[in-house]
């Protein structure tokens, strides 16, 4: 159970360092969050797989929908959740609230800037963004980029691989890569990963690649923090 509110969650990793984490968030029907707008020391980005859920009581987060705060960002004014839903948290740091009991706003707000270069992405409906096709043939498969820091190149991408791909994408020893199926099946480092899988290679791995079975897969990727 994660808090007092029903959340429950299976932690997919941590670095016991920064406490950076990952996170597979099951929020169930008609939750309420605590009321009280907050903010984090570190990013949190957040990817809904499938359900509803609202940050301010009013606009909800669908299938698909992306969120990318930066640190210091006031939000969660009235969560709440009427089907529920299910969603991967990705979180730059120890997740602890800061209260804020009289924000500035109903809506989320920069409280502070905190030099991330990643934008601020508050409800990228992914279902509706068009494709990037990478490659041509037999090698193309089509990818969204949700989210891109231009100096670190630090990324998020939705990835699908077509069923009998036979491309390859590399994951190369120097930076960290963590990656989410969310179906189908996917070859990465010499494994196979099934639906609602996650893996990840920290930095200094031997290169490794992405591929495909023959079913074909659609994935989160992430590329260094």
């Amino acid at each position: 159970v994660l808090g007092t509110h029903g959340l429950r969650r299976k932690l997919l990793s941590l670095d016991s360092d920064s406490e950076r984490a990952t996170q597979y968030v099951n929020i169930p029907e008609g939750w309420k969050g605590g009321g009280v707008a907050h903010y984090h020391e570190g990013y949190e980005e957040v990817f809904v797989l499938h359900g509803d859920v609202s940050l301010t009581g009013r606009d909800y987060l669908g299938d698909g929908s992306y969120i990318y705060r930066p640190a210091g960002i006031v939000h969660g004014h009235d969560e709440q959740a009427k089907k529920g839903c299910h969603c991967v948290i990705r979180t730059g740091g120890k997740l602890e609230l800061i209260l804020v009991h009289e924000p500035e706003d109903d809506e989320e707000y920069v409280l502070f800037d905190s030099g991330d270069d990643r934008p601020f992405v508050i409800d990228l409906r992914t279902r509706i963004m068009p494709w990037e096709g990478i490659g041509a043939g037999t090698t193309r498969y089509r990818r969204k980029v949700l989210s891109e820091s231009p100096t670190s190149r630090a990324s998020t991408t939705l990835v699908s691989l077509p069923p009998g791909w036979q491309g390859s994408i590399p994951l190369n020893g120097a930076d960290e890569w963590e990656w989410f199926v969310i179906d189908g099946d996917a070859h990465i480092g010499g494994a196979v990963h099934g639906s609602e899988t996650y893996g990840s290679r920290p930095v200094g791995s031997p290169d490794a690649a992405i591929k495909v079975t023959a079913r074909g897969a659609t994935l989160l990727l992430w590329r260094g923090f």
